[in-house]
C-alpha cells in the first residue's frame, strides 16, 4: 500500500494526525486537506516539511 501517515511538527514535536493518508489536496493559505483510505477528511494548517516516501511519512510544520 502506498498510504502514508501525516505528523503536524510544533515546537520541536511531532504529532500523529492522521494514519492511512492516500491524498492531500492544498485548500489555500497554508491549508491542506488530507483524505483517508475509507473517504474520511481533515483539514490541517502548516507548510511542507518534509515527505519521505520510502517510510511513508509526511511532517507539516505548524504555522
Amino acid at each position: 500500500m502506498c498510504e502514508s501517515n501525516v505528523y503536524l511538527k510544533e515546537n520541536g514535536t511531532e504529532t500523529l494526525i492522521m494514519e492511512n493518508v492516500a491524498a492531500i489536496t492544498p485548500a489555500g493559505d497554508n491549508r491542506f486537506v488530507l483524505k483517508g483510505l475509507l473517504g474520511e477528511q481533515k483539514q490541517v494548517s502548516g507548510i511542507i516539511e518534509n515527505i519521505n516516501l520510502m517510510g511513508h511519512k509526511i511532517i507539516l510544520k505548524a504555522v
